[in-house]
Parts: structure tokens; C-alpha cells; sequence
């Protein structure tokens, strides 16, 4: 009623008004006031009809678009005033503090904050295909490590998928990346979304998307829609691999394809076990491996992990902790230096912890590497699981005595991987006997799931490592007393490992006895580690294996066992290696004098330039040239199973080795010519001047013709001068009328006039005359090495000479190079004599081969020294093998 009522009031109203104004026009012009006042009409009419038409239209948007404008809205202000991101940010901040240490079988009182103990490790670029399985695998892959940080949050999103083996820390990086978003919030995506696959798989199978998997955290209507369509999150994906079934984790794999094309804008880290990977790859995904800690992080985390532990038991952060703290680190970083086979472990995260808390909590590292072997099985199998409160039909003990029995199986079919009907056979007897409810598939799912056992590939499995297999066997050999199996095989090196494993706790008599019986390498080697490892052995058995030892050394033995017995010595120190960091190996120790020694058998004139010290001392003195021709050695008769080379620099930075390399420089495999660590001597003018003084002063002959030169000079009588007993100088017995510097040289001529300069002195004075003559203008700097001094021997031997010089050069030459090349012994009085010929020839030839001459009495002096101690001969060799 309203609109129709306006409508009639614009109607006439105007009109009226407009008439009232001009009347007088209308009233004139009759026609054109009516034409008007009909088109105003028709308007009027128009705008009514578009006016109601518009309104009901109108009406009708408001209805329909009113409850989601003010849904819209409200959401909206409730998503800004709710302040849940920082509530959120709390929440990730207080889940996440600790470091997770559920399963382990030692355990303290106290838990560490995860970053008071949390070591960043390493990713390198890698195809999923090489990344190794096992929980010890390090494959050598592209030396450039990078860090999670350095990957995410950058200008363009990113998709990681991080591949490693069990215990590497995945997961850990993982939680520590959500703590860091946390704290620093001046990031480009600056919302951490973390969970774990393996507790959402079946909402991932019903369809659920990303947003509404996070419904847990209680967030305001949309927030996490919204932060995902604005690229502010990166999505921390956790266990891939744990999807047991392969349908199913193909299906999640795609589902994270999705989430990852709905949402672009954002950054996703997937984690995953290689063999899982491979299964279920993530599209488009850059493939980063986490490599095994370095010795460098090795040491942050120990001292982290007890620092934190000192901090926290006591509340205090004193010197007095922080000294405690250093001593207890330093303490565990010694002990495992010491054993090689234990600082291997350490290359994984996870077992690093364990052994920092076993050593913690038990104040020391378990006896054996067995004893620390079982505690890792306990933890893989059923303790972990235990502290997660996961039932179980069969007990830790079952669990042991299952996995035991295949891996002794395994090892007597000389398998790695085993089939699934195959490990199916193997298990049904017993899980009849001791567990009803629980079939062959189930029991073989427990234990993938503990990382001891993996599915390699579908229905393929292994142990994660060897080592594990060969513990394994060993502790059913004990249980079932099957010593004869490895009594039958102590030639063969399968079941080497699993022998040692099994002394370590057992009677090591009958397997030495058998050892001694077959007299091949491989078995007394294996003897040899039986009664180092063995948890006893007979007495007489000691003394017949110190008897064999001795054989290797004692003049006169049979050559056939002295050569058996030195590649018995020489194999047990190849076998004491440690992994690098650049997935190498590399011996702990440098090369022995004892196995130096067996060395110089066959190369008598390779003896070391310094004096040898112990048998087990580090050989030291050694040239370059030896230390190739003792790695051709190894390779050719001792080495059968690997080549071993010299060391390379960056290996040398091994801590097991680095320890023992105290004052020593090793041979580098590397063309320089000079060891690492080597440093050089400086020969003072004074005391290259002291030094030819004295030489002269000991040489009584050469004194004597100086005397008998002084005094025909003096009297200008006839010389009669016989040829003195000397090996290089040419002294007499020269052509009749030949000058004094044709019998002498210059050198000791000049020494001869000069001498009255020194009346009272000793011997004529012609000692310090001859050091005024010769004596050098500079001091002398080289590296000490008599190695580096035989090369001048031939480019001398064509210098300028005169007639005294031409006639001396060439027995100089002869000897010096027989000395150098140590075919001829350095006595005393021999190293006097070439030294002063080297210095007089000097003075016989031109400037350019007269340094030459003096770098070669230096060398000599070098020489010299090392031998009587008076320069350290630390050179030395140590062995590496890729």
C-alpha cells in the first residue's frame, strides 16, 4: 500500500507544482504542456514497475544471503580475537620439550629438554634407491651437507621427503623443527603442522582432508583452512614406513599428493624408512637423506647429554657442574675411542643415546660389545613397546628366542634376506607352542615394526644389520649348545663375527683347539680374537698361540710359518678400522713396529730412519717411498678381502685414530711430498758453522794433510803427501808439480792460510778457519725429511767442476746417493767426511750448484740427527680402504 501511495504522490505532486510555476506558458503553449505532462507520466510509471520488480529481488538476496554473510563474519572476528595461534604455538611448545626416551632399557631419573641434547643432523641430496636400510648404513653419497633449515622456508615452497634408516633421528628432526617455528614466528610460513601417519590412517582412508585431521587442537571454525589457503604452514608428515600394509600406504602417499595440490602455497616434510619409500614415493617430492652423525656431533651430543643431565639433577649451572659434566663426557668419548666396534654405533642417533645412558646410569659402557648388543635387542624388540603400554601375546624372553632362532637359520642357509613364506615356516612350531592368539603374519608385523627385522621388499626381509643377525645366531648357538657348528667353520669367515659373538660369553676352548688344528691364516687369526675376546681359555691354549706369535719373529723358524704367522699378525690389525665421515674406513692405529718389522723382511733396506721403539709402539721414521711399498705389500700378501691405501687428510680427523697420532705424521694418499703434520727445522748459521768446526776437529787424517800443506807452504819446501785413509775426499797423490789446490781443494787451502788467524786455538786453528770458509751466510729452513735430499744426488752429479772437484765428485756422489738410499749405513765418521766434501765441492762449482752442495750437508746433518734422537723421525704410516 506504501509503494502505491508514493507512487500516486510522484505522480501528481510534480505536475501540480511545475503547473503553479508556469501557468502562464501552459496556458500559451497547450499541445507541448500536455505532451510533456504524458511522457512525465510514462516515466513515472516505468520507474514504479522497475522499482517493485528490483525490490522483490532484492528481498529474495537477502533472505538467501543473510545467515552465511553473518556466519562469514562471525567466524571471521572469533578467528582474529580468539588468540588460538598463540595458544596453539603453547600447545606444540609443551608436547614437544622433551626428548622421547620411552623404551629404553636404562633409564635415570631425570629426562633432558630436547634442546638442551638435540645435535641438527645432516641432509644431502640422494636417490631413495642408494640410501642404506640398516640402522648402521652410511652410504657414500655427495659430500655437501645441508640442514632442514636451509631447505625450508624459502621464497618457493618446497616438498621434502627425508629417507633414513631406523634410529637416525627423523622423527627428532622433525619435533625440533615444530619447537623452532614455535619461537621464531618472523618466518614465511610460521605454523608448524605435525603428526604422526601412522595414528591417521584410517581417517586418510575415509577421505578426511588435512584441515579436519587437525580438529584435535580445538581451533576457532576455518583457522587452519585459512593459514593452509594463505601458504603460512609447513606440514611436518612423520612415518611414512609405518603404514604396515603397502595398499594402504600407497593410498596415504596419495592422499599426501592432494593435500599437496590443494594447498601449494605451503611447505611438506615427509619422513620415511628407504624400503618404505620406495613403495609409496611422494610426486614431485626433492629425496634428502639424513646422514649418521659425524665424530664432530658424536662429541656435541655427549656433552650436551650430560651436561644437560647435571644441570637438571642438580638445579645448578656452577663450574663446578659444568667441570663434572666434562669429565663424565670426556670419560664416555675415551672409552668408546678405545673400541672401535662400539664408536661405530655411534654413527646412529638412537643407539648414541642408549650407550650415553647406559655409561650414565651404570658408570660405565657394558663389558662387551655382546653385552651392549643385547641391550639394543631388548630395546627393539619389547622394551620400547613395553614403555608405550602395547600388549603382547609372547614376552621380551619369546620374542629373543624367535628372532634368535631365524637368525641362526638365516646365517646357516647363508642368507641376508628371507622370504615371508619362508620366515612363516620358520616361526609356526613355535608360536603354536607359545602363542595361541598370534599367527605367523602378526608376529612378523611386531617385529618390522621394532626396526630389528625390515621388509627390504615387499614380502623380502632382513635383520637391519648384520651385526644383529650374527649376535642373534650366537645367542641361539649358547641356548641350544650348537658350539660344534662354529668349531666345523672356523675357516670360514660367514661365521666369523658370530664366533666372536659367542666366546664372548662361552668356553672359547673348543673353538681355539680347532683353530690350532687347521693352521690356516683365517683360523689362527681367529684364534688370536677368540682369546682376546673370549670369556675364557685354557691356559696351555694361551701359551701355544704366545709360542706361535714368537714364531713370526724369531730368526731362524720355519719361513713357511714365519710367513703364515706374519700375515696372522698383519690381518688382525687391518681388521681394527672405524667408519668415516666420508664412508670410508680407516685403521685406529698407525702401522706397529712389530708388523713394521716383518715388513722389513722382505725389504731389508727400508729400515726407518728413527730408532724403533716398542713392539707396539707406532713405526716411525718412515719415507714416502716405503710407506708405498709397504701398502704393496698388504695388498699383495696380506689383504685378501679389501685394498687398503694410504690415509687421506680428511679421514685423519677420526677420533679413534686421532687420539694416537699424538707427535706423529702420517703418509697421505696424496702426491705431496710431505706428511701431515710434519713441520720444519730451522739450522742456524751458528750452528751449521759449530757443526763444520767440529766435523773438521774430529777428522785426525784430513788434520794431518792440512798440517803437512801448512808446513810446506811455510818452509816452501817439498811436498811428499800420501793418500790418506778416506772413502770420498781425494787427499795426495796428484801428479808431481800439480798446485796445493790441485791436491786439496780450495776450501781446505783457504782453511790452511787462514788458520794463522787462530794461534792458539786447537788443532792449528784449522778447524775454525774451515767453518769461517764454509760456513753459510743464512740460516737454513727445510722440512726434516732425508727423503727429500736424494733427488739432488743426480743433479749434481753433471755440475761444473775443477780439476780437484771433477776428481772427487764422482765417489761423492756414489756414496752420499748409497747413504741416502740407505743401501750403505751412516757412521759418524762417515757422515764427518761426506759433509766436509759437500761443503768444499761448493766452493768448486757455481753458484747455482753450489746450494745444491749445502742443501745436501744439511741433509746429511738431517739424517744424522734422526738417527741419534736429536730430530724427531715421527713420519709414520696409517692404512685406509674404501
Amino acid at each position: 500500500m506504501g509503494k502505491i501511495l508514493g507512487l500516486l504522490g510522484a505522480a501528481i505532486a510534480p505536475p501540480a507544482a511545475a503547473f503553479a510555476f508556469l501557468q502562464t506558458w501552459a496556458k500559451s503553449h497547450p499541445l507541448q504542456a500536455l505532451l510533456l505532462l504524458a511522457a512525465y507520466e510514462v516515466v513515472v510509471l516505468g520507474l514504479g514497475f522497475v522499482g517493485k520488480l528490483v525490490g522483490g529481488t532484492a528481498d529474495e538476496l537477502r533472505n538467501r544471503w543473510k545467515d552465511p554473510l553473518a556466519k562469514t563474519i562471525d567466524e571471521g572476528t572469533r578467528r582474529r580475537l580468539s588468540r588460538f595461534e598463540r595458544r596453539y604455538r603453547e600447545s606444540v611448545l609443551g608436547s614437544l620439550r622433551f626428548i622421547d626416551l620411552k623404551g629404553l632399557a636404562t633409564m635415570g631419573f631425570y629426562t633432558p629438554e630436547l634442546d638442551e641434547v638435540f645435535v641438527d643432523v645432516s641432509l644431502v641430496h640422494s636417490d631413495p634407491s642408494k640410501v642404506p636400510s640398516d640402522v648402521l648404513g652410511q652410504a657414500r653419497v655427495e659430500s655437501t651437507r645441508r640442514f632442514i633449515g636451509d631447505l625450508i622456508d624459502q621464497p618457493k615452497p618446497v616438498v621434502l621427503a627425508v629417507i633414513g634408516p631406523p634410529g637416525c633421528g627423523k622423527t627428532t628432526l622433525l619435533r625440533h623443527t615444530a619447537l623452532l617455528m614455535c619461537r621464531k614466528r618472523r618466518r614465511r610460513r610460521r605454523i608448524p603442522v605435525l603428526f604422526y601417519l601412522r595414528d591417521h590412517v584410517q581417517e586418510i582412508m575415509e577421505g578426511t582432508w588435512l584441515p579436519d585431521l587437525l580438529h584435535r587442537a580445538a581451533p576457532p571454525p576455518g583457522w587452519f583452512e585459512q593459514k593452509l589457503r594463505g601458504g603460512s604452514c609447513v606440514i611436518l608428515l612423520d612415518g611414512l614406513d609405518e603404514v604396515a600394509d603397502q595398499q594402504n600406504r600407497r593410498e596415504v602417499s596419495n592422499w599426501v599428493e592432494q593435500q599437496i595440490a590443494s594447498y601449494p602455497a605451503n611447505d611438506f616434510v615427509i619422513t620415511s624408512r628407504p624400503q618404505g619409500y620406495q613403495t609409496a614415493p611422494i610426486s614431485g617430492a626433492d629425496i634428502v637423506q639424513v646422514r649418521g652423525f659425524t665424530d664432530h656431533q658424536v662429541t656435541r651430543f655427549v656433552h650436551g647429554w650430560y651436561f644437560a643431565f647435571e644441570k637438571r639433577s642438580t638445579g645448578d649451572k656452577s663450574a663446578d657442574v659444568v667441570q663434572r659434566a666434562e669429565a663424565e663426557a670426556t670419560d664416555l668419548l675415551e672409552r668408546l675411542h678405545q673400541n672401535p666396534t662400539l664408536y661405530e654405533l655411534t654413527v646412529n642417533p638412537l643407539l648414541l643415546t642408549m650407550i650415553a645412558n647406559v655409561h650414565k646410569f651404570r658408570g660405565a659402557l657394558p663389558g662387551s660389545r655382546v653385552d651392549l648388543y643385547g641391550e639394543i635387542c631388548q630395546v627393539l624388540l619389547w622394551r620400547r613397546q613395553e614403555a608405550k603400554k602395547l600388549s603382547s601375546e609372547l614376552t621380551g624372553d619369546q620374542k629373543m628366542t624367535l628372532l634368535s632362532g631365524l637368525a641362526y637359520s638365516m646365517m646357516s642357509s647363508r642368507l641376508r634376506d628371507i622370504t615371508r613364506d619362508q620366515i612363516k615356516i620358520e616361526f609356526r612350531s613355535f608360536l603354536r607352542r607359545m602363542a595361541r592368539g598370534m599367527d605367523e603374519d602378526e608376529f612378523l608385523a611386531d617385529m618390522t615394526s621394532s626396526g630389528l627385522l625390515l621388509e627390504r621388499e615387499r614380502d623380502l626381509f632382513a635383520f637391519a644389520h648384520l651385526t644383529f643377525q650374527e649376535y642373534l645366531a650366537a645367542h641361539h648357538i649358547r641356548e641350544k649348545q650348537l658350539t660344534q657348528v662354529l668349531v666345523d667353520n672356523v675357516d670360514d669367515v660367514w661365521w666369523r663375527e658370530t664366533t666372536l659373538l659367542h666366546v664372548a660369553r662361552a668356553n672359547a676352548d673348543p673353538i681355539v683347539q680347532a683353530c690350532l688344528d687347521s693352521g690356516t691364516v683365517r683360523a689362527l687369526s681367529l684364534a688370536f680374537d677368540c682369546s682376546d675376546e673370549g670369556n675364557e681359555l685354557a691356559p696351555e691354549l694361551r701359551t701355544a698361540l704366545d709360542q706361535l706369535l714368537e714364531t713370526a719373529f724369531k730368526p731362524g723358524s720355519d719361513p713357511t710359518m714365519r710367513g703364515l704367522m706374519t700375515r696372522v699378525v698383519a690381518s688382525r690389525h687391518l681388521r681394527k678400522v672405524v667408519r668415516t665421515d666420508q664412508g670410508t674406513r680407516v685403521c685406529t692405529e698407525p702401522v706397529t713396529n712389530r708388523i713394521y718389522r716383518l715388513f722389513l723382511e722382505s725389504q731389508p733396506h727400508r729400515t726407518p730412519d728413527g730408532p724403533f721403539g716398542g713392539p707396539d709402539k707406532p713405526v716411525q721414521g718412515v719415507r714416502q717411498d716405503d710407506a708405498d711399498v709397504f701398502v704393496n705389500w698388504v695388498n699383495e700378501g696380506i689383504a685378501v678381502e679389501q685394498t687398503f691405501r694410504l690415509v687421506r687428510l680428511a679421514e685423519l680427523m677420526s677420533p679413534p685414530l686421532a687420539k694416537k697420532l699424538d707427535g706423529l705424521a702420517p703418509w697421505l694418499d696424496d702426491p705431496v711430498s710431505v706428511p701431515y703434520g710434519a713441520e720444519q727445522t730451522v739450522f742456524s748459521t751458528a750452528e751449521l758453522h759449530d757443526e763444520a768446526q767440529n766435523d773438521l776437529a774430529l777428522s785426525p787424517e784430513i788434520i794431518a794433510v792440512l798440517e803437512r800443506i801448512k808446513y810446506a807452504v811455510e818452509s816452501r819446501g817439498t811436498l811428499y803427501l800420501n793418500q790418506p785413509r778416506l772413502q770420498v775426499l781425494k787427499l795426495g797423490r796428484f801428479p808431481s808439480g800439480t798446485p796445493y789446490e790441485g791436491m786439496i781443494g780450495q776450501a781446505l787451502l783457504r782453511t790452511v792460510h787462514n788458520s794463522v788467524k787462530y794461534p792458539e786455538a786447537a788443532h792449528s786453528g784449522f778447524p775454525s778457519a774451515f767453518g769461517d770458509v764454509v760456513g753459510p751466510r743464512a740460516d737454513y729452513k727445510t722440512v726434516a725429511l732425508p727423503g727429500l735430499f736424494g733427488d739432488l744426488i743426480t743433479m749434481v752429479r753433471d755440475a761444473p767442476m775443477s780439476t780437484w772437484g771433477q776428481a772427487t765428485l764422482s765417489g761423492f756422489a756414489d756414496v752420499a746417493d748409497a747413504v741416502f738410499s740407505r743401501i750403505r749405513p751412516l757412521t759418524g765418521a762417515l757422515a764427518r767426511e761426506l759433509r766436509i766434501a759437500a761443503l768444499c765441492l761448493a766452493l768448486e762449482t757455481d753458484a747455482e750448484h753450489a746450494v745444491l752442495f749445502r742443501e745436501l750437508a744439511v741433509g746429511l746433518s738431517i739424517m744424522q740427527r734422526r738417527a741419534d734422537g736429536r730430530l724427531p723421525a715421527n713420519e709414520t704410516i696409517v692404512l685406509a680402504t674404501d
